[in-house]
């Protein structure tokens, strides 16, 4: 994804929990064209409330925005017949933008990062614990009827394993399984434990021959990894000091992850495309923990179809 499309959503979030349940907030919107309705065209984030259209254009470069732009804005907000249009520019404005923007009612807003000091004084910091299972010794015994075994090609059935979706449906079995356990708490805590299951699976073929029976067996531990928040910043008009904004955003070492904060209310977005894991470790759930109570409005995960790295396993061979 484009630096810019991040930024937009980014932007489209932070409206989204300012906004609340009251309005229809669309990133990347097309709308008609007033005096050409057969022709859409593009804005970055609309906000619809009571009827009435807000456009949210959005500007992900490294120089601070100047009156050209805000020029451009006040022709679309007419041409689109907008009540209002709000400029989200990620390096702020020039003094002539600002002031070209007050004049003609363009919203501004920019984001500020936050010092030391009033991270502190803010005092709502998250948190962000990942938690996965971590597996070893692994077997996994397939069962075929007597007449497919001659046919079956071993380098077919170890590519088929690992590309194919039984081998996660195998694993996300294991874990229901090992979620059973609660191994956040109570006697398992800290430790490895064994699992064990044999199933059938609906279609299950490996090098063409159906798979009558699986029996997959290992071991499993519970292991976690902090993310670190490097940075919060702070979302509103660029007049206004850090604490005095609409939104805080804690960025996170983690691709895009990211948590919105407006009072006590937070949205999450979790992007774990990014984890570097151990050979066979399967993400199972993430903890939150924050010095005062909040309301998660909103939890959003990407990147969940990169968290399998593959390792080693014995694969045994059988019939019936």
């Amino acid at each position: 994804m484009k630096e810019s499309e991040a930024f937009e959503q980014l932007i489209h979030r932070i409206h989204e929990l300012l906004e609340g349940s009251g309005a229809e907030v669309t990133w990347d919107d097309h709308i008609p064209d007033p005096d050409n309705p057969s022709q859409k065209r593009q804005i970055d984030i609309t906000i619809r409330r009571d009827g009435k259209l807000t456009l949210v254009e959005c500007r992900q470069h490294e120089s601070r925005q100047d009156v050209q732009w805000i020029e451009e804005l006040i022709g679309r907000r007419a041409s689109l017949a907008a009540d209002a249009i709000i400029a989200a520019s990620s390096s702020g404005f020039t003094a002539g933008a600002l002031k070209k923007a007050k004049q003609y009612g363009i919203i501004t807003r920019d984001l500020r990062q936050l010092t030391d000091l009033e991270v502190k004084s803010w005092g709502r910091r998250v948190a962000l614990t990942l938690y996965f299972y971590q597996y070893s010794d692994l077997e996994l015994s397939l069962c075929f009827k007597r007449e497919s075994i001659p046919k079956l090609d071993m380098d077919a059935v170890r590519s088929e394993l690992t590309s194919g979706p039984y081998l996660r449906s195998l694993f996300n079995v294991a874990a229901k399984q090992i979620g059973t356990l609660n191994l956040m708490s109570g006697e398992h805590v800290g430790r490895t434990v064994d699992f064990g299951l044999r199933l059938q699976l609906a279609g299950f073929q490996l090098s063409g021959e159906p798979v009558i029976e699986v029996d997959f067996r290992g071991k499993a531990r519970l292991i976690s990894k902090e993310v670190i928040s490097p940075a919060v910043i702070a979302y509103g008009e660029p007049d206004h000091n850090s604490m005095q904004r609409e939104a805080t955003v804690e960025t996170f070492s983690l691709g895009r992850t990211s948590i919105v904060h407006d009072a006590s209310k937070i949205s999450l977005f979790l992007d774990i495309s990014q984890v570097e894991m151990p050979p066979f470790c399967q993400f199972r759930f993430f903890s939150l923990v924050g010095q005062e109570e909040m309301d998660h409005e909103t939890i959003e995960l990407a990147g969940l179809d990169n968290l399998w790295v593959q390792g080693g396993m014995n694969i045994n061979i059988c019939s019936i």
